[in-house]
């Protein structure tokens, strides 16, 4: 009895050519994120909040809107994580009419012009089991640039009044708006404007689809 193996047909040599070129050429199958869920962004619950020097004398809090937006996450795999979120750039409010238009006239924001930003992220970067810092692209004003948002992780639970299954998060990050074009009053305003996120989402497992994310 011959102990040599059959040969293989050219069949089964042209398929494991082809399986070992498109595992070079594209890498690994992606991973399913079988235990990561999708929350759309509760926009009650969902708060941007920005701050800059202003000549010394103190830092003037203005909020934003978040329109729309989703995210996934896991709480045991944070490298899963993603986040798609736009914000309403016409819905700036820094407690007085007049400055509320000034703030989204031409002069900062230019809101009429560009109505919105979208920020989405590209790599998570886990520190512990509560915090991660999020690397992602910020669309705003017509210009893209890179911004690293630092997360905290509050708590995954259900809602008793909403009857939702919801995620918390606190974020903050810092911008600087000569990046983005926003260089008018140098001499008043600080080019660095602190961000502040607090962050409700309601589990959606359509939110994703809904947005057109591949």
């Amino acid at each position: 009895m011959s102990l040599r193996p059959a040969p293989l047909s050219l069949r089964t040599v042209l398929a494991s050519a082809g399986i070992a070129f498109a595992v070079a050429l594209f890498g690994p199958p992606r991973r399913v994120h079988a235990d990561a869920d999708v929350y759309r962004f509760d926009p009650v619950h969902s708060q941007v909040w920005f701050a800059a020097d202003h000549q010394r004398f103190s830092k003037p809090q203005g909020r934003l809107r978040i329109k729309d937006g989703w995210f996934r996450f896991d709480p045991a795999d944070w490298t899963s994580a993603r986040v798609d979120v736009v914000i309403d750039l016409a819905s700036v409010d820094l407690g007085e009419p007049k400055w509320n238009a000034m703030v989204a006239s031409g002069q900062f924001l230019d809101a009429a012009r560009w109505p919105t930003a979208r920020y989405v992220s590209t790599t998570i970067e886990p520190r512990d089991a509560t915090h991660a810092r999020v690397h992602g692209e910020l669309d705003f004003r017509g210009v893209k640039k890179p911004l690293d948002l630092d997360v905290t992780f509050n708590r995954v639970g259900t809602d008793p009044y909403a009857f939702k299954r919801k995620a918390g998060f606190s974020a903050s990050a810092t911008l600087d708006r000569l990046m983005f074009g926003m260089d008018r009053y140098k001499d008043v305003v600080a080019a660095a404007v602190e961000l502040r996120f607090e962050i409700e989402g309601i589990r959606d497992r359509d939110a994703a689809d809904q947005s057109g994310d591949p």
